[in-house]
């Protein structure tokens, strides 16, 4: 469905930030490890607070008639941290069966499809500590697994920050028959935390001949447009299909740990995004960290409708 969508679309929307969102919500307790996710469990208030926002981006892309991708909260939920924390051994496809649930509630006039998350094994802006390949895909092959089998109709790794644990997620997932995206997270020079260029990367593991299946696509997240705009030529990205933005231009490392939310003007974030979207083609657009509902009404009401 995922590969169908994007060979028939030149524009589909993605969620803008969620966990983030519900951080700043004085009445929302989010979990030290897991975040967001145990939310689906309740309390009853927390819960409808993040259906709320998985609302608003359903209600844009409905009102824009634009497909619209959301993924379960199931990032960094690998099995090491839910043992940890003592949740359901089941949280991972209980995530998808809980976003699945507030699409099929809300009756859209355009595809939307629910993903599942994969996060890095260790912190997400520290590409020192990021795992060797072979390590990296047996330690989240457990997690893939499980969400191979769920709802989800497609996987992301996201906010990848070096192209060895990259290669071993990729390996993991293309085991199964779910497609599925790998999503980077680039520094203002547009290379990956590890170093590597965006284009390199992505050929890496598009030559990787232990990769069964490749990539549906390669994605930025945690990312500001204007970090690949100036730094990529026009046809260098041909395998970048999507990006989900922070809402502000700093390098994401000086942002990490913020006590609060930065982000530039809306609009210009939203010039940004299209002019990525129309520079390089990237299809899938939607926000990260400092972005609200308010960013993805801005592309479908200011930015895109001009396209």
């Amino acid at each position: 469905m995922l590969s169908k969508l994007l060979s028939e679309n030149t524009l589909i929307l993605a969620e803008c930030a969620i966990a983030e969102r519900l951080r700043r919500m004085d009445e929302v307790e989010l979990h030290p490890t897991l975040f967001n996710t145990p939310l689906i469990y309740g309390p009853k208030q927390a819960r409808e607070q993040m259906t709320n926002l998985y609302r608003e981006y359903l209600t844009i892309a409905d009102q824009a008639e634009l497909p619209l991708l959301l993924t379960a909260p199931t990032w960094r939920l690998d099995a090491r941290r839910v043992e940890e924390a003592g949740v359901p051994s089941s949280i991972n496809t209980d995530a998808v069966d809980y976003l699945c649930g507030v699409r099929d509630a809300f009756v859209s006039r355009s595809p939307v499809l629910v993903g599942a998350l994969v996060g890095p094994k260790e912190d997400c802006y520290r590409a020192d500590l990021s795992p060797e390949t072979e390590e990296a895909e047996a330690f989240h092959l457990p997690q893939i697994e499980e969400l191979a089998k769920s709802q989800a109709e497609f996987l992301l790794a996201q906010t990848m920050s070096s192209v060895r644990e990259a290669r071993g997620i990729a390996r993991a997932m293309s085991r199964f028959d779910k497609p599925y995206l790998i999503s980077f997270c680039a520094r203002p020079d547009g290379s990956l935390l590890d170093g590597t260029r965006l284009d390199e990367a992505m050929a890496q593991l598009d030559n990787d001949n232990r990769i069964e299946r490749k990539p549906a696509g390669y994605s930025v997240n945690c990312t500001h447009p204007s970090f690949l705009l100036e730094s990529y030529e026009p046809g260098t990205l041909h395998r970048l299909v999507g990006i989900q933005a922070n809402g502000s231009s700093k390098d994401v490392t000086k942002l990490d740990g913020s006590g609060q939310t930065e982000a530039d003007p809306v609009d210009q974030w939203a010039a940004s995004m299209k002019a990525l979207h129309t520079i390089h083609e990237v299809p899938i657009l939607g926000g990260c960290c400092g972005t609200t509902a308010a960013h993805m009404k801005s592309l479908t009401d200011n930015a895109l409708k001009k396209l």
